[in-house]
């Protein structure tokens, strides 16, 4: 990709961050009108069926592969029909298997009595995980091809905006769906929308010279595959263990909660979008000029998102229910906790990056790593006591603990030896391209899409 030196990189950055920006509200609107059809019920429902398609996305196919393909496809300039043949068949079983697992996991905790409806929703899972995993390709692709940034952005955003104008217009006319009916909506307009979009790719050369190395993908899968997924809030573990710890009602309330904290997360995924190729570039220069770099990046972080969280916490009580209905009260005190947790879950991410640019991204995989199971003991303890506000309390905890690691790793490790980094400036932009807070890489069925996160 050139480090991020031509003025189409910088373009392509603009292009999709300003899709996330779009993706994001589009999202809140239709979780809205999700909410208002189904209840609280209801939307808890349609919350684990999407984030348990997003979690066996995100654990198989859609996390770190389209990574290793964009990186491979753009650094040996191949098309993407070309580098991949033969391989998606390979691929296929994998992704077949992690939507499986997720189906079963849904129909045995997800729901009381597995009838007609459960039965569906179970497959919606699973159909939901494929083509998430597929989008997730094809973006990488489209990347690895340096594609149109506006097809690149347009991906993302326009089965959300479908979506969302389906659901809307059903409300408006009086219409009321139930999940099932909803997940339908939703499985069709991503895959009218990925039909079209991998008629985008360019044509094959057919020359067997350009196939990729099966092997040499699945290692740089692996090395990225922790720092791609981010687990403490990218595969929204803390919304399915909620779901079938505490229950759907339970978790309809708390998706309510994370949609307050959907703006932090958005703005502070887009700021380390643009941080990262600047903060992987510096290090080839002085290093008094590259960590005053990321003070200023620190601080611009500190000045967005502050402001940002203190005006969700005053508007809380009167959003929640504006937004939702009056039986979303009781997300309002979870609401308080969870918006602080996602500004500091915004903030890590540019204490993240900055260590990925320094070429010590493995730290921020291992911190990750370290305090993922204390989610689990969040949602535990919240189940125990049959309260969601717990796990607002436990994830605000969570999110310290990781700031607080992370800054401490940025303040004192060294930047590895510049010889050390492998095309560091490719490989931290194809990560962040690839990060699924930051760019518009969900599914309408998407967490994203129903919580507005």
């Amino acid at each position: 990709m050139g480090a991020m030196k031509r003025p189409g990189d910088k373009l392509m950055l603009l292009m999709i961050a300003l899709g996330g920006v779009l993706t994001q509200f589009l999202t809140l609107v239709s979780g809205v009108v999700a909410a208002r059809m189904l209840g609280v019920e209801g939307r808890g429902q349609i919350v684990l069926v999407s984030v348990l398609a997003q979690m066996a996305s995100q654990l198989t196919l859609g996390g770190s592969l389209p990574n290793a393909i964009t990186k491979e496809l753009a650094s040996h300039g191949l098309r993407a029909r070309d580098g991949l043949h033969g391989l998606i068949g390979r691929w296929a079983l994998w992704g077949c298997l992690g939507a499986a697992a997720a189906s079963a996991y849904f129909l045995l905790t997800g729901v009381d009595e597995v009838d007609a409806t459960a039965a569906g929703l179970a497959v919606g899972v699973a159909i939901m995980a494929l083509t998430g995993m597929t989008a997730r390709i094809l973006v990488g692709a489209m990347l690895g091809e340096q594609a149109d940034p506006l097809k690149i952005a347009m991906t993302g955003v326009l089965p959300q905006l479908f979506a969302t104008v389906t659901l809307s217009t059903a409300l408006a006319l009086g219409i009321d769906w139930n999940p099932l009916e909803i997940v339908v909506v939703m499985v069709v307009c991503q895959a009218l929308v990925l039909g079209f979009r991998l008629r985008s790719l360019k044509p094959p050369t057919n020359r067997p010279e350009d196939r990729l190395d099966r092997a040499e993908l699945a290692r740089i899968a692996r090395r990225t595959h922790i720092g791609s997924i981010g687990p403490l809030d990218g595969l929204a573990l803390d919304r399915a263990l909620v779901g079938s710890m505490i229950g759907s009602a339970a978790l309809g309330l708390y998706s309510a909660a994370v949609a307050l904290g959907s703006l932090a997360a958005m703005l502070g995924a887009t700021v380390a979008m643009v941080a990262l190729p600047k903060i992987a570039a510096a290090q080839r220069g002085p290093r008094d000029a590259e960590r005053a770099l990321v003070r200023r990046w620190l601080l611009m972080s500190v000045a967005v998102l502050v402001p940002t969280v203190l005006v969700f916490e005053a508007a809380n009580p009167i959003v929640i229910p504006l937004l939702f209905g009056e039986d979303f009260r009781g997300a309002i005190a979870c609401g308080y906790w969870y918006v602080a947790a996602a500004g500091l879950l915004a903030f890590r991410r540019l204490l993240i990056v900055i260590l990925q640019g320094r070429g010590r991204g493995l730290v921020a995989s291992w911190i990750e790593l370290a305090l993922t199971p204390f989610v689990l003991v969040a949602v535990l303890v919240g189940s125990i006591l049959d309260d969601v506000e717990v796990v607002g309390i436990g994830m605000l905890g969570v999110a310290l603990c990781s700031v607080v690691a992370l800054a401490v790793s940025v303040r004192v490790l060294e930047p590895a030896p510049v010889t050390a980094l492998r095309s560091i400036e490719d490989e931290a932009v194809v990560e962040i391209l690839n990060d699924p807070d930051a760019v518009p890489l969900e599914a309408p069925g998407s967490d994203a899409a129903v919580s507005g996160r």
